[in-house]
């Protein structure tokens, strides 16, 4: 009879991966393995307990790819490796990934591009979440520095239009506008 072992990790700080391991284990996964987000992703010791405990026959299951690897290049040596060993491979959110199933080359192709995507996504949001930990401000800087602001407030002052003002200042009406709406009501007219 086939093994099914589970493998989930959280994605984020204050995700809890309770929810994770009881769709696993509803799928036939025993055991689960997990690793929380903090867990460096090329040295999850969950993983690797999970890798060492996996033998020939067993399936490896997992929620999404993205659970698995840190990148696409990693994910398919992963699988690879583990078909090597004999293992199989089911995403209970992507069927095109797994093995030893019939399925369209495209298919499989959309649903690696799907699964860079999200690898992207979720680096972004760790990235901006970590900014925002170290007091940075995340995303494109403003176009509006603090003399572009103080003009921009002097000419509002004077009664201009946030048009005539962007294009005295060649920036945009809507960078103005966000500019100065903190600004409202501190200084004269608006």
């Amino acid at each position: 009879m086939t093994r099914v072992v589970g493998y989930t990790r959280a994605v984020s700080s204050d995700q809890d991966v309770a929810a994770d391991v009881a769709v696993l284990t509803d799928a036939g996964a025993d055991p689960v393995f997990t690793d929380d987000a903090d867990a460096d992703p090329r040295q999850r010791p969950g993983f690797a307990e999970c890798l060492a405990a996996l033998r020939p026959g067993d399936v490896l299951v997992v929620l999404s790819a993205s659970h698995l690897s840190h990148a696409v290049a990693h994910f398919v040596s992963t699988v690879s490796g583990l078909g090597e060993r004999g293992v199989g491979f089911r995403s209970l959110s992507e069927p095109a990934l797994c093995t030893g199933e019939r399925v369209d080359p495209v298919e499989v192709l959309a649903a690696l591009e799907a699964l860079r995507h999200r690898l992207v996504s979720v680096r972004t949001r760790a990235g901006m979440a970590s900014a925002v930990a170290a007091g940075k401000r995340p995303g494109r800087p403003t176009v509006m520095t603090e003399d572009r602001v103080a003009m921009a407030l002097e000419l509002r002052n004077l009664g201009r239009p946030v048009t005539h003002i962007a294009r005295v200042l060649g920036v945009s009406a809507n960078s103005v506008q966000r500019a100065l709406a903190p600004l409202r009501g501190t200084d004269g007219p608006g």
